[in-house]
C-alpha cells in the first residue's frame, strides 16, 4: 500500500515537474451522480443505488496544443449497494483520487487511469434502520481504475460519463466474500481558464 501511495505521489510530482515547462495548470470543481453497486457472485447486496460525487480537479498539460494532459482529482464519493427488496443497504463514502490521462480530441474528451480510494464512512440499514455503523470489515485503502468520456466547451464547462472499479475486493478478510466496489458517474465540471 505504502509503495502504491509513494508512486501517486511521484506520478503527481513528475507531472509538476514537466508542467513547469508548458503552459500553467488548470483547476475546477465536479459534482454529479454516481448509480453505485457491487460486483462479484457472492455480494449480499447486488442491486445499484443512487449516490453522488463532487470535488476538485486540476488539469497537467503536456503538450502545447493542451492535447494531452494528466488530470488529478480529489472527489467525496458515494458508492454501494442494496438488496432486490430494497430494505438491506450497504452505503460507504470514499475520498478517490484518480490520476487520468486526459485526452482532448476537439469537443470530446478521453480519460483513463488508476485510482486510490480511501474509505471515510459507511453503514449498513435494514429497513431504514441503521444497523451496523462501524465497518472495519471493510478495507479503508482500495485500489481502482477510472476511465471516461464527455464533452468540454470552450467556456470550461464539460459533461461526462465515467465508470470506476476496484482491483482490490472490500472485505478486510481475505476468507471473506469476494466482492469490489463498481460505479458509473454522470458528471458535470467547471474548469477554471488557464491564466
Amino acid at each position: 500500500m505504502k509503495k502504491t501511495l509513494l508512486f501517486f505521489v511521484f506520478a503527481i510530482m513528475t507531472t509538476v515537474a514537466a508542467q513547469a515547462q508548458m503552459q500553467a495548470p488548470r483547476f475546477g470543481i465536479r459534482a454529479g451522480v454516481n448509480y453505485a453497486g457491487f460486483t462479484g457472485d457472492e455480494a449480499i447486496a447486488k442491486d445499484r443505488l443512487f449516490r453522488f460525487h463532487a470535488g476538485i480537479t486540476s488539469q497537467f498539460a503536456l503538450t502545447s496544443d493542451n492535447f494531452f494532459s494528466i488530470a488529478p482529482e480529489v472527489l467525496f464519493s458515494q458508492k454501494g449497494a442494496e438488496s432486490k427488496d430494497d430494505d438491506y443497504k450497504v452505503k460507504l463514502s470514499y475520498i478517490d483520487v484518480p490520476v487520468l490521462a486526459h485526452i482532448n480530441a476537439g469537443p470530446l474528451y478521453f480519460e483513463g487511469g488508476p485510482q486510490v480510494s480511501f474509505r471515510v464512512a459507511g453503514d449498513i440499514e435494514n429497513n431504514g434502520a441503521t444497523i451496523v455503523d462501524d465497518l472495519d470489515m471493510y478495507k479503508r485503502t482500495s485500489f481502482g481504475y477510472a476511465a471516461g468520456i464527455g464533452v468540454a466547451t470552450p467556456l470550461g464547462v464539460s459533461v461526462g460519463v465515467r465508470y470506476n472499479g476496484d482491483f482490490s475486493q472490500l472485505n478486510d478478510n481475505d476468507g471473506a466474500a469476494d466482492y469490489k466496489n463498481s460505479v458509473f458517474m454522470l458528471t458535470l465540471g467547471y474548469t477554471l481558464p488557464a491564466r
